[in-house]
């Protein structure tokens, strides 16, 4: 099943928030990326000419295996069928001039090759969802490491907030935000992201 959007949560980490030099956010920051940016594991993350400053986000994703709309948060994950690994790959230089401006970050984060994505695996062998360790490597060089435990909003509560406003379709994607340690990428590089259970997303940078 195709997704039709994939819906992205901003800031779901402290220690990302506090490297951004932002404020803790009392609700989530919900932005969208297209799905025209979706490549997979050995797929090459391509930067447009221009583009002076992309870097990388491991996060993990939830796919949902029915629609969903005004759930409770104690059956929101019965809605997700499967989880990946996400590469939320953003370019920051675009992304922080919209923000200053008062603009979107849809350009910034929407861009094709923008949003590697591992094969899904079924939710039922990811072990607890809430208690898994992301890295993010590149070129062997831990750049990122974390644990979905230190999430601000939980993964169910998130699945629950969304769908009081967007209604989630079977294989829509949600995106649940990322840990510290974000830094560029630069043709040439190879970038790795890895979660515990769900597995691994290799991608080289042009």
């Amino acid at each position: 099943m195709k997704p039709t959007k994939i819906v992205c949560i901003g800031w779901n980490y402290k220690s990302h928030v506090s490297e951004l030099k932002s404020k803790l956010p009392e609700v989530p920051t919900i932005f969208f990326k297209p799905t025209s940016c979706l490549i997979g594991d050995g797929d090459e993350i391509v930067i447009p000419e221009g583009v002076t400053n992309v870097q990388h986000e491991v996060e993990l994703a939830l796919i949902y295996g029915k629609d969903c709309k005004d759930v409770s948060e104690k059956d929101a994950m019965s809605y997700i069928s499967h989880v990946a690994v996400f590469n939320d790959v953003s370019a920051r230089d675009m992304q922080w001039k919209a923000r200053d401006e008062g603009n979107t970050w849809d350009l910034a984060k929407g861009m094709d090759t923008f949003g590697p994505m591992s094969d899904p695996v079924p939710i039922e062998n990811a072990g607890d969802l809430q208690n898994l360790e992301l890295e993010l490597t590149v070129n062997g060089e831990v750049r990122q490491k974390g644990n979905t435990a230190n999430m601000i909003f939980t993964l169910p509560w998130m699945v629950s907030y969304v769908s009081r406003y967007i209604t989630m379709y079977e294989g829509d994607i949600l995106i649940t935000g990322t840990p510290e340690g974000v830094s560029e990428i630069k043709p040439g590089d190879t970038v790795v992201a890895k979660i515990q259970n769900v597995g691994t997303l290799t991608n080289k940078v042009r």
